[in-house]
């Protein structure tokens, strides 16, 4: 059920992770702003083994949609590495640590920075992002660092 006062509902967001995490979220709701929440949620839960977690989560959720992870489609490291980098940035507190609570959500549903899909544009070429070394692992930014 819907809270009327929250863009987006705790509740809510906690159904659309576990509809990731169980592989069973309609691939149509795996939008941008879903994996935001999600990578909010991960960081919150685990930290540091954030990136592990997201990585495991995604591979089996792409093959579960019909999704392939190969060279070309699919599993993108260095993206997840930005994306949860960003989310990290944006909202964890002076001790490292992010917070998944409604007013922390509202915050990243709101954060317009967040909502523009191609802000690593800021920090990586397009020919080194798209690359499949970029795809398969971890390249470093070629435009400027990611403090």
């Amino acid at each position: 059920m819907k809270d009327e006062n929250f863009l987006f509902a705790l509740a809510d967001a906690e159904n659309l992770v576990k509809g990731f995490t169980d592989c069973t979220l309609p691939k149509a709701e795996w939008t941008h702003e879903a994996h935001l929440i999600t990578g909010l949620y991960l960081l919150a839960r685990y930290g540091e083994n954030a990136l592990p977690e997201m990585r495991l989560r995604l591979l089996r959720y792409n093959e579960s949609v019909g999704g392939v992870n190969d060279d070309q489609n699919g599993y993108h490291e260095t993206m997840t590495v930005f994306w949860l980098w960003a989310l990290r940035e944006m909202f964890a507190d002076e001790n490292g640590k992010a917070h998944w609570d409604q007013e922390t959500l509202d915050d990243l549903v709101f954060e317009e920075s967040l909502a523009d899909r191609n802000i690593w544009t800021d920090y990586y070429s397009k020919e080194r992002m798209m690359s499949v070394e970029a795809r398969r692992g971890y390249v470093g930014p070629d435009l400027q660092p990611m403090d």
